[in-house]
């Protein structure tokens, strides 16, 4: 596997890559209590930038989209579901892509491909933290931020972020995120939050319960949190096998 840095310049050319057309992947994990979604440094002026490349002639959007997940997750089977095209003439801020081929010119000296309009397809990943983390934290430039506090962020990705966000609250009624998001066994009270931050708003602590258990996707398990020897949260558990049928 190429190292991350180059993947741009290594690996895409003017030659192999599909004209003007990119994938951008937004990958969503819930840990300690907030959404976080995971940023590349950009390589200039402290930008980051989501998860994304160019499309290969010999491969669809959604292969693209499998194979960067995978390349930056270490995972292959990952909840991904396509949400919008982004095709702003102006979406690209040229200055940030002039400063980038300038400082890379010495890599390869065909750079100059980079500055013409790219539309670009948003996807969105939930993926549980734990099972990715130890892979992300051996890629120095992959850095996990809190949904809400984003730094300064490369083109108009800070915008498809947002619409990723839109895209999942109108999902939530209709199949359970946190089935991705949330280990085998969790707290009534990470779910809750959950859905907090995405429906940014708060939720009453027993109505909600009370909702998820006659949804029928969550039990009650005869369990508690370990750890706690006092009033120990009781644990959760979701009972659909594989909720990528219902989408």
């Amino acid at each position: 596997m190429k190292d991350l840095t180059t993947l741009t310049y290594e690996d895409h050319t003017a030659e192999n890559s599909h004209p003007g057309f990119s994938v951008d992947c937004v990958i969503i994990a819930f840990h300690k209590g907030k959404i976080k979604v995971l940023l590349r440094d950009f390589g200039i002026n402290n930008y980051k930038a989501l998860l994304g490349g160019f499309v290969f002639n010999d491969e669809s959007a959604d292969q693209a989209a499998h194979r960067i997940l995978e390349l930056y997750t270490g995972l292959s089977n990952i909840f991904l579901k396509q949400f919008a095209l982004f095709s702003d003439p102006n979406r690209t801020i040229m200055k940030q892509n002039l400063d980038y081929v300038a400082q890379y010119s010495s890599v390869r000296n065909d750079g100059k491909w980079l500055l013409r309009r790219f539309i670009t397809m948003g996807y969105f990943a939930l993926v549980k933290y734990d099972e990715v983390n130890d892979f992300v934290s051996e890629k120095k430039q992959l850095h996990w931020y809190d949904i809400n506090k984003l730094p300064a962020m490369y083109s108009d990705h800070e915008l498809i972020i947002k619409k990723a966000q839109e895209s999942i609250k109108l999902l939530m009624p209709i199949i359970p995120i946190g089935y991705e998001l949330l280990p085998e066994k969790f707290m009534m009270t990470e779910l809750r939050k959950i859905h907090e931050i995405f429906l940014n708003k708060k939720l009453d602590r027993r109505n909600f319960q009370r909702k998820i258990l006659q949804e029928g996707f969550v039990i009650q398990l005869d369990e508690r949190k370990k750890g706690k020897e006092y009033n120990a949260p009781i644990l959760y558990s979701f009972i659909s096998p594989d909720i990528k049928d219902t989408m």
